[in-house]
């Protein structure tokens, strides 16, 4: 298999642990704070990556580095997720996913104003479709906001929206000089230590009373998120952000197909019609342009290191 089809491969199971960690998140988030579900969630998955990370540390990071890498584990992981939860406080959840499953659309502007992507007619067609799979979706279940704390609420879900979008970019310099595996595990640790120092200044508690069952979703969540964060900086790595973001459409597709399997609600068209839209609109984003990676480093930047997402 070329390097090329396992980053696709690697960007589409990050999609699809997203959704599965919502679905698992869905049955702790009313026993425990979001604060302490979200350090749980990184703790976890930190202790997944770091042992590897630690036999395999080849890195020296700058000191310029180690402050732009650890803003932006801070921003990835707590702030992202602090006005995400904020958001869902108020607006309807089907309103927060739809807006969020822009994130491709977005990423896409951002790195075309920004130089880092050519602008491509047919990356942005897949990228609209994929969107309108997920409104066809989300269609039934959406209902009007809440008018309390409307704007803030609003303004919080777009931000979250942006942070999602602009990491997605900042990050793939610092991946072309250092291996995926070292830049996620101290992204993670970083963004561990604050959501710490969060809970503390909330009192908010570490380690939570949960049920064996509860626990064992909390488990879940952390080491998906382990997972798919590696995933998703290795394909960062090596093809767009565009690209690589646009399969992020398929996490509330298989977040809804987990919940068909566990009778949650009876099969409808709309489900069947969501999937054809929105698996078609990551196959034409994933195959436009170019097959070929885009693995070429900047001047006096070395090529990024060929290590396989399963680490």
């Amino acid at each position: 298999m070329s390097d090329h089809a396992r980053a696709i491969g690697a960007a589409a199971l990050t999609g699809a642990l997203v959704g599965a960690a919502m679905v698992a998140t869905r049955a702790v988030s009313a026993d425990t704070t979001a604060e302490t579900l979200a350090f749980l969630r990184y703790a976890i998955g930190l202790a997944l990556l770091l042992p590897p990370a630690l036999r395999r540390w080849s890195a020296r990071f700058s000191v310029r580095d180690i402050f732009a890498m650890g803003g932006l584990g801070i921003l990835q992981f707590a702030i992202l997720m602090l006005l995400l939860n904020h958001a869902l406080a108020t607006l309807p959840a089907a309103t927060c996913a739809l807006v969020f499953s822009t994130v491709p659309l977005l990423t896409m502007c951002l790195a075309v104003c920004a130089r880092r992507e050519r602008f491509s007619r047919t990356r942005l067609a897949g990228a609209v479709i994929a969107v309108a799979g997920i409104a066809v979706l989300l269609a039934p279940a959406a209902g009007p906001a809440r008018e309390a704390g409307d704007a803030w609420a609003w303004a919080s879900l777009l931000g979250a929206t942006f942070v999602g979008a602009a990491c997605s970019i900042l990050y793939r310099p610092y991946l072309r000089k250092y291996p995926a595996l070292c830049v996620s595990a101290y992204a993670m640790s970083v963004s561990v230590a604050f959501l710490a120092a969060v809970c503390l200044v909330n009192g908010a508690s570490l380690v939570p009373r949960l049920s064996a069952f509860q626990w064992a979703n909390v488990i879940f969540i952390g080491l998906s998120s382990g997972v798919g964060y590696f995933c998703l900086l290795w394909a960062l790595g090596r093809l767009d952000a565009s690209r690589v973001m646009a399969f992020q459409a398929l996490a509330p597709i298989t977040a809804v197909l987990i919940e068909l399997l566990g009778a949650a609600y009876p099969p409808a068209w709309r489900l069947a019609g969501a999937f054809i839209l929105v698996l078609s609109g990551v196959w034409i984003g994933s195959c436009s342009m170019s097959a070929t990676p885009n693995t070429g480093a900047p001047r006096g930047v070395a090529p990024p290191r060929q290590e396989g997402p399963a680490q």
